[in-house]
This record gives structure tokens, C-alpha cells and sequence, in this order.
């Protein structure tokens, strides 16, 4: 998907206003990401005994997300309707949000699920389309920074609003209330300020797969290109996977420690059910709060090293998972050293760096055609959700988190592969 960064050349600048309504549903779609990762899923393995439905489904709902990117993205770009398709899908996933918090068995439970985490993803690619039409081209870099630091916010949010509500229905009900309350400045200002092309739809729809199956082909001519995707795709799927089960994780790592006393931080004990709430919405906190910072701090770093701080980044990732093995349930610092702090450095630095290798290694005139491949081999990393779900039910919690280890050494040996042009040399000191 080809997009004009900027408003038109002669059109008027964006308002403040819409783009202070873009940057705040950063802050709704977030509460979704957060409801997943810390009410959602220990909801589901309490109650419905085990994780490899629930793995599955966020395995089959991203594969179909990310089979819709590019016809849709095609659509977007032939109509520039962007904001409604961005209302639909908000209110799809909200609707399927609600659906939560009014009970039932798991096969409803988990197609609510499926409804909504497809629903979410569409949505993350309009709501990144409109990007160009509440920034001008010298301040988008800007603009997307301030809405991912807002984004951290909805996390907070949900950690110290929603995790102390007892009652799961009533969770889910405030949570899908959170996200509309937060969503509707952008889809009521916000709209796309691009010029409609000419043409049918269905042939933008058609140009795009052509343009995809085309793009797939010649991707053995860029070799480096293609052991980064790869790479990439490995350690964004451990990197999904960590996110959506790190609260399921840190319960049941720590739920024996809380119970007879032992999970002990600089002489606080936390104990029974209440203690282990308060260590979880604490590691929850640590852990956005790290990223945000090292978000920001690995900017600059970027700018001169991504291959790098792409490679620290999938280390540190490697140290968190076996940290969080190692001192899960037995060291509640060394558990926030490791699988929260290094954690949230692999969560940030992967997300940062991989867009900027990407630009450094596609051919220029082509950026957007291998830009849109990146984006669908994001949406598809959805391998080790599965596998961590099965080994969980299987061998507990610290099995599964072990077992990604393995997915992440496959992209660390193609990410050292990956050579950058010396022209990307050249303009990285430049």
C-alpha cells in the first residue's frame, strides 16, 4: 500500500484538533491490547482449563487479518474513506469486546475473540493510513512518537482502573466503554485529506494481489531483504506471543510464592490472592513504563545502528525468556530484572529497529511494495501463540515460555545473515 506522507501540497495544514483526536486513539486501541494481556487471557485459562484454544484462535484470526491487509489497504488508498472503514472496525471490535463481559461459553467466548482481534488489526492499518492527514511530512516521525507514548497510557489505565474490579463481566463492560470514550474524537475529526483515484475499487483490489504475488517472487534476488523478514518473523512472533501470555505467565509462576508468603520485593510481601494482584499489576506497570523509555532512548541509537540494536534487541529478549523461566516464582526481583526489564528492551527495540532496516535495505523506487510485505509477515507471526498455548497445557507455564527460546535463536542466526548496503552505510553516518 503506497501512501503520500503529508497533507496535499496545496491543501491546508492538518487541524490540531484532529490530530490530537489521531494521537488519543493510541490511547483506545492500547486499552484492547491491554484487556488481552492482562484480563482476557487468565480469564479464559482460569475458566475454561487451559490456553490451546485460545492460542489457536489468535493464530487463525491473524492469519486472516493479515491476508485482508493488502485488499484492503488497496481499497483505502483507491477511495480514501479511511475514516469510516476506521469506525467500522473500531465498533466491530468494541461490539465483540461487550460480548465478553455478557458471558458464556467458551466457543462464544472465543469467536467474541476471534471477531475482535480481527476487527483490531484492520483497524490498526487505517488508523495508521491517517497518519499523512494530521501530520505534515516534517512532523510525522513526531506525531508517531507522541501517539505511542500516549499508547503506553491505555495500559496504565487498565492496570489501575479495570485490574481492581472483582468482577470479570463488569472488567470487559468498562473496558469496551474505555475504548469508545477514547476512539470517538478520532473517528467523529479525523479524515482522510488524500485525492480519491480514479478507478474502480475491484481493480485496485486486483493491482494489489498482482503487485504482492510479484513482490513474493522476486524476493530471492534480495537476499538480505529476505533472511530480515525472516528474521523478523521469528522474533516478532516470540515477541507476540510473550506479550499476549505474559499475564497468564506471571500468575501462575508467582501463585504458589503468594500463597504461603515467600514473594517477597525490598521487604514487602505479597500475599494471598490481593498480594498477587498487587505484584502483577506492578510488573505490568514496570514493564510499559520500561518500554516507553527505552522506546524514546533507542531512537537516536536507530538512526545510526538498527541492525544492532535490532540484534540486542532479539538478545535481550533471548535473557528475558530464560529469566523469567529461572526466577519465575522463586525471585520476584530477579524476575523483574530479566524477563520485565529485558523484556520490555526486546519489545521496544525490535518494533523500532525493523522499519528502519527495511528502508536501508528495499530498493527505493519499491519501499512501499516491501513495506507492505513486512507488515503482512507482522500480522502472520502468529506461530508461537499456538505452541506456547499446547506446551502450557501440557508442561506449565515455564515449558512454554522456554520453548520460544527456540524460535528466537532461528531469527538471530538469519538476522546475523543480514549485511546493509554500504549506500546504507554511507547515509547511516551521513
Amino acid at each position: 500500500m503506497l501512501l503520500r506522507i503529508g497533507p496535499p501540497e496545496h491543501g491546508p495544514r492538518p487541524h490540531r484538533f484532529s490530530t490530537g483526536a489521531w494521537v488519543l486513539y493510541d490511547l483506545a486501541n492500547t486499552v484492547y491490547a491491554a484487556t488481552l494481556t492482562f484480563l482476557f487471557t487468565p480469564f479464559v485459562e482460569k475458566n475454561y482449563g487451559g490456553l490451546s484454544n485460545l492460542g489457536l484462535t489468535q493464530t487463525w484470526s491473524m492469519v486472516l487479518a493479515g491476508l485482508l491487509v493488502p485488499v484492503l489497504g488497496a481499497i483505502v488508498d483507491r477511495t480514501a474513506r479511511t475514516g469510516l472503514y476506521l469506525s467500522i472496525a473500531t465498533l466491530l471490535c468494541i461490539g465483540a469486546m461487550s460480548g465478553w463481559g455478557l458471558g458464556g461459553g467458551e466457543g462464544f467466548m472465543l469467536g467474541c475473540f476471534f471477531l475482535a482481534n480481527v476487527a483490531y488489526n484492520l483497524g490498526l492499518l487505517f488508523y495508521n493510513s491517517l497518519l499523512p492527514s494530521v501530520a505534515s511530512h516534517e512532523r510525522a516521525g513526531l506525531i508517531s512518537g507522541i501517539g505511542v507514548g500516549v499508547g503506553y497510557c491505555g495500559t496504565i489505565l487498565v492496570l489501575l482502573l479495570l485490574l481492581p474490579v472483582k468482577t470479570p463481566s463488569s472488567q470487559f463492560l468498562l473496558a469496551a466503554g474505555m475504548f469508545l470514550v477514547f476512539a470517538l474524537p478520532c473517528m467523529c475529526l479525523v479524515r482522510d485529506r488524500r485525492e480519491v483515484r480514479k478507478g474502480p475499487a475491484t481493480a485496485a483490489v486486483r493491482d494489489a494481489v498482482a503487485s504482492l504475488l510479484s513482490t513474493l517472487k522476486e524476493l530471492p534476488q534480495h537476499r538480505a531483504l529476505l533472511y530480515f523478514l525472516l528474521a523478523n518473523f521469528c522474533l516478532v512472533d516470540v515477541l507476540n506471543t510473550a506479550v499476549l501470555f505474559f499475564g497468564s505467565f506471571t500468575r501462575n509462576v508467582f501463585a504458589t510464592a503468594a500463597e504461603d508468603g515467600s514473594l517477597v520485593l525490598f521487604g514487602t510481601i505479597y500475599r494471598g490472592q490481593e498480594g498477587l494482584d498487587s505484584f502483577f499489576a506492578l510488573a505490568g506497570l514496570c514493564l510499559n513504563s520500561m518500554a516507553l523509555v527505552f522506546g524514546i532512548s533507542l531512537g537516536a541509537l536507530t538512526d545510526r545502528w538498527p541492525l544492532r540494536v535490532m540484534k540486542l534487541s532479539g538478545l535481550a529478549l533471548l535473557f528475558a525468556l530464560v529469566g523469567g523461566a529461572w526466577f519465575g516464582g522463586t525471585s520476584a526481583l530477579g524476575y523483574l530484572l530479566t524477563l520485565v526489564m529485558l523484556g520490555s528492551l526486546g519489545l521496544s527495540g525490535i518494533w523500532t529497529a525493523g522499519r528502519k532496516v527495511v528502508v536501508l535495505l528495499a530498493p527505493k523506487e519499491r519501499i512501499g511494495e516491501f513495506f507492505g510485505l513486512y507488515g503482512i509477515t507482522v500480522k502472520l507471526s502468529v506461530i508461537g501463540s499456538t505452541v506456547y498455548g499446547l506446551v502450557a497445557d501440557g508442561h506449565g507455564a515455564k515449558s512454554a515460555m522456554l520453548v520460544q527460546s527456540v524460535q528466537l535463536l532461528v531469527g538471530l542466526g538469519l538476522l546475523a545473515l543480514v549485511r546493509l548496503p554500504q549506500s546504507g552505510d554511507a547515509a547511516r553516518a551521513a
